[in-house]
C-alpha cells in the first residue's frame, strides 16, 4: 500500500539563522573583496586613518598644539558620547573657546565620511574582533527594529538609509547604516554615499539649530552656556532610554512570535 502521507514542510528560519547568515555574508564579502581588489580593500582599510594622520599633523602644523588638542578632545567627545550633539557645545570648555560649531561641523562630518568608507567595506573584519565584533553584530537587532517600526524605509531603500543615518541616535550613525543598508539590500557603495549624505544631513541640521538658538538666546550667559550643555546631555539621555526601552520590547515580541523548532518526526517521546 503506497504511503500517500504528505512529507513535513521545512521549518521556517529563526531570526538566529537570519542573522548568522547575514554574519557569514559579510565575512565572504570580505574575504572575496581582499582576493579580487587587494589595492581597494587595503585603500578602504588604512587610507581613512592614514588620512585622519596626515591631517592632524597638518593641522598641528598650520593651527598650532592648542588648537589641534581642541579639535581631538571635540572628536573624541563627538566619536564616544555626545555624536553630532557636540556641535552647538560652544565655549564648553577650554576646548571650546577655540572652536566655532561651523569648525566642529567639519570635523563631525569628516569623521562620519571616514567610518562610513571604512565601515561599507569592512563590516566583516570587525566581527572577527573579540570585543567589537559582538557589539557591532547587535546593530543587527537596531536595524531590524527600525525596520519592523518604520517600513516605509524598506521600500524607500537608499533614501530610507539616508533617513536612518541622519536621525541622531548612537546606533544610526555610520556604523549602524553600514548594517542597515545591507538590510535594505543596498550595495557597498550606495550604501557609502547613503550614510554620508545622511550624516551631512543630520549634522547640517545640528548646526542650524544651534544657530537658531543662538540667535535668540545670549550665548555669553552662564546660565545659557551650562544650561545648554544640561539640555543637551538631558535629551541624549532621553533618546538613548526611550530607544532602548523599544528595543527591550522589539526583542520580547520577536522571541514570542519566532517559531518554535520541532522535533523530526517519528522522535516522540517515548
Amino acid at each position: 500500500m503506497t504511503n500517500s502521507r504528505t512529507p513535513p514542510a521545512a521549518p521556517a528560519a529563526t531570526v538566529s539563522d537570519q542573522r548568522v547568515l547575514l554574519l557569514r555574508h559579510y565575512q565572504e564579502f570580505e574575504q572575496n573583496f581582499l582576493k579580487n581588489h587587494f589595492a581597494l580593500w587595503l585603500g578602504t582599510l588604512i587610507g581613512p586613518w592614514l588620512v585622519t594622520f596626515l591631517l592632524i599633523g597638518v593641522i598641528w602644523g598650520v593651527c598650532g598644539p592648542e588648537y589641534t588638542r581642541s579639535l581631538l578632545i571635540a572628536g573624541t567627545i563627538s566619536f564616544t558620547v555626545a555624536g553630532r550633539f557636540v556641535i552647538p557645545l560652544e565655549d564648553i570648555g577650554d576646548w571650546g573657546k577655540l572652536l566655532t560649531p561651523e569648525q566642529v561641523f567639519w570635523l563631525v562630518t569628516y569623521q562620519d565620511v571616514a567610518v562610513a568608507l571604512f565601515m561599507a567595506f569592512h563590516v566583516g573584519f570587525l566581527f572577527k574582533l573579540p570585543k567589537i565584533g559582538p557589539k557591532i553584530a547587535e546593530l543587527i537587532v537596531d536595524g531590524e527594529m527600525i525596520l519592523s517600526l518604520q517600513p516605509w524605509m524598506k521600500q524607500l531603500t537608499f533614501w530610507g538609509l539616508v533617513a536612518f543615518v541622519a536621525f541622531p541616535l548612537s546606533s544610526t550613525g555610520s556604523v549602524g547604516g553600514a548594517i542597515f543598508g545591507r538590510l535594505l539590500g543596498l550595495s557597498r557603495w550606495a550604501t557609502f554615499c547613503g550614510s554620508v549624505l545622511g550624516a551631512v544631513i543630520g549634522n547640517a541640521a545640528m548646526l542650524y539649530g544651534s544657530k537658531v538658538v543662538k540667535s535668540y538666546l545670549p550665548a555669553d550667559n552662564f546660565f545659557v552656556r551650562w544650561g545648554g550643555l544640561v539640555v543637551i546631555l538631558l535629551i541624549v539621555a532621553l533618546l538613548e532610554r526611550r530607544y532602548s526601552a523599544m528595543k527591550r520590547q522589539f526583542l520580547q515580541d520577536r522571541a514570542a512570535a519566532e517559531p518554535l523548532s520541532l522535533p523530526p518526526q517519528g522522535e516522540s517521546s517515548q
